[in-house]
C-alpha cells in the first residue's frame, strides 16, 4: 500500500525507489534523445515549418511509444490512464515545450536554442519545493549553479536579443520543467508507458490542423531526420519518466546539462565545429555539477 499525493491511499503499481545513480543514468539517456531531436530538427527547420516537423515527427513516434508500452505492462494497459485530467495537463505542457522549441529552432542558431533551454533545470530546482515539498538543499543547488556555469563556458552567447523566438524557447523551458516535475508528481501512480503515450496525441493533431495548406512533400534524405526525431521524442518521455521512479527532481535536474556535450559532439560533427578548450572546460563543469547533486543533500 502506499500513501498518493492526493491524500488518498491506494495500490501503487509503480512504486517508487530511491537510486539516485540509476535515476542519473536514466536522464543522461533522455538527453542524449534530446539532442538527436535538437540536431536532427535544426537541420531540418530551414526547409519545412513546425507543424509539419511536429507531425512527422509525432507519426513515427507513435509505433516506437507503443513498442515501449507493449514490453512495460502491455499497450492496453499504456492507454489506461489513472488519472486522466493529469495526462490532457501533460499533453498541453508537451505542445508548448515541443513547439515552443522547434520555432526558436528555426530562428536561433543551435547553442543559443538550447542555452535557453536550459532555463528549464533551474526553474525545476526552484519548483521542485512549491511544488513537490522537495527539500532541495545547499548542495545540490550548487551543483546546479556549477551545471549552468558549465553551460556558459559552453556556448558563451554575446547577448542575446528579445526575438520571439527567444520568448518561444523560454516559454518551452517553463513547460518542460513543468512536465518534468509532473513525472514525480505521478511517480508510483501512472506508468512511465502511459505517461509516454499521452504526451503525443494533443501536439500531433494540433500539427496537423497547422499543416493544412501548408504542406511541403519531403525531400529523401530529410526523412531519416524525421525518424530519428519520432524515436527521440518516444524515447525522452518515457526515459525521463522512468528516471523519476528512482531520484528526486531537484537530484535530476543537473544532468539535463549532458544534453549539451550531446549538441557539441554533433555541431563537430555535422557542421565542423570543433570543440574549443573553454566547451571541454564547461562539459566537465556540466559533470562535477550533476556529481555534486547526486551527492548532495
Amino acid at each position: 500500500m502506499s500513501t498518493n499525493r492526493d491524500g488518498g491511499v491506494g495500490e501503487a503499481p509503480h512504486a517508487l525507489t530511491d537510486a539516485p545513480l540509476k535515476g542519473a543514468l536514466l536522464m543522461m539517456a533522455a538527453m542524449f534523445a534530446a539532442a538527436a531531436i535538437d540536431t536532427s530538427v535544426k537541420a531540418l527547420a530551414g526547409s519545412y515549418s513546425t507543424g509539419e516537423i511536429v507531425l512527422l515527427r509525432t507519426l513515427f513516434a507513435i509505433p516506437v511509444t507503443l513498442g515501449i508500452a507493449h514490453t512495460n505492462g502491455g499497450i492496453r494497459a499504456g492507454f489506461r490512464a489513472q488519472l486522466p485530467a493529469w495526462q490532457l495537463y501533460r499533453g498541453a505542457l508537451g505542445c508548448g515545450a515541443t513547439f515552443g522549441f522547434f520555432y526558436g529552432l528555426s530562428f536561433l542558431p543551435l547553442v543559443t536554442a538550447v542555452l535557453l533551454a536550459y532555463v528549464a533545470p533551474l526553474l525545476v530546482v526552484l519548483l521542485s519545493y512549491p511544488l513537490l515539498r522537495e527539500k532541495v538543499g545547499l548542495r545540490r543547488s550548487v551543483g546546479v549553479l556549477v551545471g549552468f556555469g558549465g553551460t556558459m563556458c559552453i556556448v558563451r552567447p554575446d547577448s542575446l536579443s528579445l526575438h520571439p523566438a527567444v520568448l518561444a524557447v523560454l516559454f518551452s523551458s517553463l513547460c518542460w520543467a513543468l512536465m518534468v516535475i509532473s513525472n514525480r508528481q505521478l511517480a508510483g501512480r501512472e506508468s512511465p508507458a502511459t505517461l509516454a503515450i499521452y504526451t503525443l496525441p494533443l501536439s500531433g493533431a494540433l500539427a496537423a490542423v497547422l499543416t493544412v495548406g501548408d504542406w511541403v512533400t519531403p525531400r529523401p534524405n530529410d526523412w531519416p531526420l524525421f525518424v530519428i526525431a519520432g524515436v527521440g521524442a518516444a524515447s525522452i518521455h518515457f526515459l525521463a519518466a522512468s528516471a523519476s521512479r528512482f531520484a528526486r527532481a531537484a537530484t535530476l535536474a543537473p544532468f539535463e546539462y549532458t544534453n549539451l556535450v550531446w549538441v557539441a559532439l554533433a555541431a563537430w560533427m555535422f557542421w565542423a565545429e570543433l570543440p574549443d578548450l573553454w566547451t571541454l572546460a564547461g562539459g566537465s563543469a556540466v559533470l562535477v555539477g550533476g556529481f555534486i547533486a547526486v551527492r548532495g543533500r
